[in-house]
């Protein structure tokens, strides 16, 4: 276990050995003496590597699965995806801290009882249970903290990838025609491998971002088929080919959607900018509207 903290009488927290499960039995016959040695051996080592997975997912589970996951490519869909996951684990780590210094507060009440009564057996073993529960609770909140910097990691590896220095709601609102568009030619693609046909949703999906399902379906059924070629000739594509090729429907549909926002509404853009988010002016500490002009 990581250190804990005891009062000492001149009432300063100070780091203190590890706590073993102490307990002295009534009937010696309710516990086994040779699994508690056991247990007080090797528990320490067990705590240690159990700090390995003080968080829900991996580096590689968080970066990989959650960032991507119905985001695809897209690289500021990833952005807005990251900042997602860190306030979630913000909001996390603002109540842990909370119930840290409770507990912290509960030890110290149980440390300035047991300086006037040091055997009493009850206080001893509710200050070994406080001791374990901020054992697990900073394990979580270590948990957090480092979800947070793997998020931030990615970030900053995101922005450097695609070149991107700073970014605006508008841009961000821009590139979801791409997404959209791209997403529906995932789809269609993992439509056909699954079942050999689009389905309903898929086809109501690229007919909303200004996508013929038709063109959809032969666009991807023309891919399909020369993967298949490359694979009868013994030539094994990356799963990246697959997503080069969404990358250029994308880029070769996504204006079809101006199309559509014009019949609907009368204009190629719906992007409102005059009701995107303010944002602060590092310059001069002044509240101006962040658009692109």
């Amino acid at each position: 276990m990581s250190e804990i903290v005891k009062k000492e009488t001149n009432t300063e927290l100070k780091p203190t050995d590890p706590i073993t499960f102490g307990i002295t039995p009534v009937s010696r016959s309710k516990i086994n003496p040779q699994a508690v040695a056991l247990v007080n051996e090797f528990l320490p080592e067990l705590d240690a590597k159990t700090k390995f997975f003080d968080r829900g997912n991996s580096q590689s589970t968080l970066s990989m699965m959650s960032l991507t996951m119905l985001n695809g490519h897209s690289p500021y869909r990833l952005l807005r995806q990251v900042l997602a996951e860190t306030e979630s684990r913000k909001t996390a780590l603002s109540e842990a801290q909370v119930s840290h210094a409770k507990t912290l507060e509960k030890i110290q009440k149980l440390q300035d009882k047991l300086f006037l009564d040091p055997d009493n057996n009850v206080l001893n073993a509710k200050l070994r249970a406080a001791y374990v529960g901020i054992e697990l609770m900073e394990s979580k909140i270590n948990g957090s903290f480092k979800d947070i910097a793997t998020l931030i990691t990615a970030y900053n590896n995101l922005k450097e990838n695609y070149g991107i220095d700073d970014w605006t709601e508008e841009e961000f609102e821009e590139s979801e025609k791409k997404h959209h568009v791209r997403r529906g030619f995932e789809l269609m693609y993992r439509n056909l491998m699954d079942g050999g046909r689009a389905s309903t949703a898929t086809i109501e999906y690229m007919q909303q971002y200004g996508v013929h399902p038709q063109v959809g379906h032969t666009e991807v059924s023309g891919y399909i088929n020369i993967v298949n070629e490359l694979i009868k000739n013994n030539q094994i594509p990356h799963s990246n080919h697959l997503e080069e090729f969404l990358d250029a429907m994308a880029e070769k549909y996504y204006k079809e959607s101006d199309k559509t926002t014009q019949r609907i509404f009368g204009k190629d853009s719906i992007t409102n900018t005059d009701i995107l988010s303010l944002v602060q002016d590092k310059s001069n500490g002044d509240t101006e509207e962040h658009t692109e002009k």
